[in-house]
């Protein structure tokens, strides 16, 4: 009876063990070719865990991410922080446990703070996560470039929390001592020692000046457009195009919102079109539709070009206006019947047919 008992006891242990590997691997299956050779500087807290656990992990760490989901039912949102720390450090490579941790603290800790000053610092410890703990685990990962991205545009740059404005300004107040008066970038070996301590990098800021146009480092746009831009560099597959629209949404928002016109010292926030970012923009959205031929994707290069139409010919800046009518019309479907430049200018054109 006792050697059933054993028998029996290494059987489950083997299974488990064998469960747990399979496990892993169905985790590393969903990490990029380019991160499964990376190995980062694993703090001795972490190799003690995972020595530790050994083929244990897997199944540890599903048990937890069970008990995230009751958790989070119950809305027991700040009990899962430790959780989630605890899911990323016996498996720093699975990206979700990042993303889903950052996004609690940024969404759900946040909002349940009273003071504006309470909410930023939850906010900015979900960007802190992603950008100085998951990325140094997964340097090439597509989908935390683009949550990162969403975070800026999103929980920074849009106006669905009431603190947004504090979010704002401690954003452009952070950047303003490393950029022009306009909010470009201003060239200095300090600066470059300065951006780098802020984990931005001067030369990727200016490379996408030069692809771009001149941007205003103290929107949140930009950063959000920062972080995208190298989620493309790493996307594959099906996370491309995901990958992408996280690109050209922040380029669509700041060409009617991407400059600072406010006043950062008597907090008066206000913001003006970067109309220099209408073509390129429109540039960059072409060149996804023509790989990615998708409805979404043509009704929003169509929106886009619509809007844009209208605005730079209300902005006075007819010749660019036309340019993008021509690209609209050029871009109908065959035997489509293209609407006027008059009713585009005047918001009297009607909706036309789609592919």
């Amino acid at each position: 009876m006792i050697f059933k008992r054993i028998a029996l006891i290494i059987t489950i242990v083997l299974l488990a063990a064998w469960q747990s590997s399979r496990l892993g691997e169905i985790r590393r299956s969903r990490l990029s070719k380019s991160n499964l050779s990376y190995s980062a500087d694993v703090p001795p807290a972490l190799n003690f865990i995972m020595a530790g656990l050994g083929g244990f992990r897997g199944i540890v760490s599903e048990v937890l991410w069970f008990r995230i989901s009751r958790l989070q039912e119950e809305g027991r949102y700040i009990e899962l922080v430790q959780l989630s720390e605890w899911i990323t450090m016996l498996d720093p490579h699975a990206s979700e446990a990042w993303t889903y941790n950052a996004w609690n603290l940024s969404y759900n800790i946040s909002i349940m703070m009273l003071r504006e000053k309470d909410r930023l610092r939850w906010v900015k410890n979900g960007i802190s996560i992603l950008r100085d703990e998951a990325l140094r685990f997964n340097p090439k990962d597509p989908k935390i470039y683009r949550e990162l991205a969403w975070l800026y545009q999103n929980k920074i740059g849009s106006n669905i929390d009431s603190a947004h404005l504090t979010y704002k300004f401690d954003l452009a107040s952070t950047m303003q001592p490393f950029l022009n008066q306009d909010g470009s970038l201003k060239d200095s070996p300090e600066n470059r020692e300065g951006l780098k301590a802020l984990n931005l990098d001067f030369d990727l800021m200016l490379k996408l000046e030069q692809q771009f146009c001149t941007l205003d480092w103290r929107i949140a746009y930009s950063h959000a457009l920062y972080w995208a831009s190298q989620g493309v560099d790493y996307a594959t597959g099906s996370q491309i195009l995901l990958n992408r629209r996280a690109l050209y949404l922040p380029l669509m928002l700041m060409t009617f919102n991407g400059k600072f016109t406010g006043n950062l010292e008597q907090k008066t926030w206000k913001t003006a079109p970067n109309y220099a970012l209408a073509a390129p923009t429109a540039g960059y959205m072409k060149k996804t539709l023509d790989e990615f031929p998708t409805r979404n994707m043509q009704n929003m290069y169509f929106r886009f070009l619509e809007i844009a139409t209208k605005e730079l010919d209300n902005a006075d800046k007819k010749t660019e206006a036309t340019h993008l009518y021509d690209e609209l019309c050029a871009a109908l479907p065959p035997n489509t019947p293209p609407p006027s430049y008059h009713d585009i200018t005047t918001g009297e054109a009607k909706d036309f047919p789609r592919n």
